[in-house]
């Protein structure tokens, strides 16, 4: 990681500085392996962004940990991605979302959600499943709202 971003995190708290012991990896046969772990909860994570009942942060963390052990290569790419990488450091080093990011994380999760509410024959079920999307909805209206970052000069 760059050194902007390392002191960012070490400001922030634990969790940050757990992402980024890249000096703390694991022995060799074990990378693989997380780095499997790594991709999969990648592409849960990016799943999740539509997909209701499907969390993205906490799949892009457990992604920034696995990454953090096994390539220091790989959580660079990851905190440093274009769509993925802005929620990541926002989440972990900041503790908040843009108000950008909301709109979409709740457009998102409402859409799919109220499809699934469309789609499901049973109340109870659609009841649970609206008490969740609620719920989704508090804890993101909870978090810290941040700047939107300054757009570059062209």
């Amino acid at each position: 990681m760059c050194g902007k971003c390392s002191e960012k995190m070490v400001k922030s708290g634990d969790v940050a500085v757990k992402l980024e012991g890249g000096e703390s990896l694991v022995s060799a046969p074990f990378r693989p392996l997380l780095m499997l772990v790594g991709w999969l909860a990648i592409a849960l994570g990016s799943a999740g962004v539509v997909v209701p009942l499907l969390p993205t942060v906490p799949f892009l963390l457990l992604a920034a940990y696995c990454f953090s052990r096994s390539s220091p290569r790989m959580r660079h790419w990851l905190f440093h991605h274009r769509v993925l990488g802005p929620y990541l450091q926002n989440f972990v080093t900041r503790k908040g979302l843009t108000r950008r990011q909301l709109r979409r994380c709740l457009a998102g999760k409402w859409l799919g959600m109220g499809l699934a509410i469309v789609l499901v024959p049973l109340w109870p079920v659609k009841l649970l499943l609206l008490a969740i999307a609620a719920g989704v909805t508090a804890y993101l209206f909870s978090l810290q709202r941040l700047p939107e970052p300054a757009l570059p000069l062209r």
